[in-house]
């Protein structure tokens, strides 16, 4: 009796540790299944044409008249291989989607007091983004389809901040399924810019910027021209034009902004950003709806510090990371402008508090000694 109620009791306690186990083994493969995706080798070849306008945007940006140097680096880390497994028609490969990037333009009055007048800079952007067996910081591993693209941007630019105008001019290249050479103009004067993209003697896209908004970075005063907008368009071509708006909605610290087709009327995606300081140096807490090819909608989110961003299904990473969603995503960074001792945020309004009030001391009366 008592043999057989131990062995009832021994079956008993295995059938509990295997139910455990299964329910554990489920529940993981169903939070592995939540934040995961899979990208595909078409959608990782078709990135690095976004890349390229990307790093023409981002320098469009930053390189202004009034401006003497802009940093940038990000690095993507996804520490699961299920997060982003490689869908082909072989069937699903784990492995890590990535994204590395550097760039940076200097001119020749980087780190002086007095940046004005005329200034000669040098630009490089520089990308490697793509998907592999194994994760790597340098050197990928190059396993069973790995695919990995490089765009790299360079050039010179020639500018005088106190008649508000930049040239500049450079190449591109790309090394995605073929190697590709372009070459790029860049002017800007005041508050506008544009900027052509050529393959050999065939436009890419005109990226043309208003930007309304005043900022006490260019010499601007505050007024209500605050709240004027910033308009941004991306000519493709007849019947593909792309438009950005930015609204400044209180103290350039609330922002509602927005991507949209002309053409169709479609809206690509729509963000709330909210900065607590204008320099947008100290933190970005940003809300995003974003609208898929098949006109599904997404919901998102992320929190961007100076030295990384935490985010989850946010519209930035749709477009330039392979189209993800679903997942968490960490990515190591740093994005910094200079305009003499003034330190900012790309597009920001406005520097980092840096200024140091130095109050006088009164001395005391000296007493006379009797």
């Amino acid at each position: 009796m008592i043999n057989r109620a131990l062995t009832i009791f021994y079956i008993a306690k295995t059938m509990i540790e295997k139910t455990k186990r299964l329910v554990l083994c489920s529940f993981l493969a169903c939070i592995s299944n939540a934040f995961a995706w899979n990208p595909t080798p078409q959608v990782i070849e078709a990135q690095a044409e976004q890349t390229a306008f990307a790093q023409l945007s981002d320098f469009q940006n930053a390189a202004r008249p009034e401006y003497d140097a802009y940093i940038t680096t990000g690095l993507i880390y996804l520490p699961l291989p299920s997060q982003s497994a490689l869908e082909t028609d072989w069937g699903i490969h784990k492995g890590f989607a990535f994204r590395q990037r550097l760039g940076m333009w200097l001119t020749d009055k980087f780190n002086k007091k007095d940046p004005e007048g005329l200034k000669f800079g040098l630009v490089w952007f520089g990308e490697r983004h793509g998907w592999d067996n194994e994760d790597f910081l340098f050197l990928p591993h190059r396993g069973n389809f790995s695919q990995i693209n490089q765009v790299h941007t360079f050039g010179l630019t020639i500018a005088d901040s106190l008649k508000h105008l930049l040239f500049g001019g450079g190449l591109q290249y790309l090394n995605a399924n073929e190697n590709t050479f372009r070459w790029w103009l860049l002017g800007t004067w005041h508050r506008f810019s544009v900027m052509p993209n050529f393959h050999k003697k065939d436009l890419q896209f005109v990226k043309t910027q208003l930007h309304l908004q005043t900022r006490q970075l260019r010499g601007n005063k505050n007024s209500w021209q605050n709240y004027l907008p910033d308009l941004e368009c991306a000519f493709y071509s007849e019947d593909s034009l792309k438009m950005f708006i930015s609204q400044n909605i209180f103290e350039q610290r609330f922002y509602l902004e927005g991507s949209f087709w002309a053409h169709s009327g479609d809206f690509a995606w729509a963000a709330f950003k909210y900065y607590p300081d204008p320099s947008r140096l100290i933190l970005a807490l940003e809300a995003t709806v974003t609208k898929k090819e098949n006109n599904d909608v997404y919901f998102g989110g992320g929190l961007t510090t100076p030295f990384l961003r935490v985010a989850y299904n946010h519209a930035n990473d749709y477009e330039n990371f392979f189209k993800s969603r679903g997942i968490w995503i960490v990515e190591f960074r740093l994005s910094i402008g200079t305009s003499g001792i003034s330190f900012f945020e790309l597009a920001a309004p406005k520097a980092a508090p840096s200024e140091i009030i130095e109050t006088p001391v009164k001395k005391p009366a000296m007493e006379v000694v009797q």
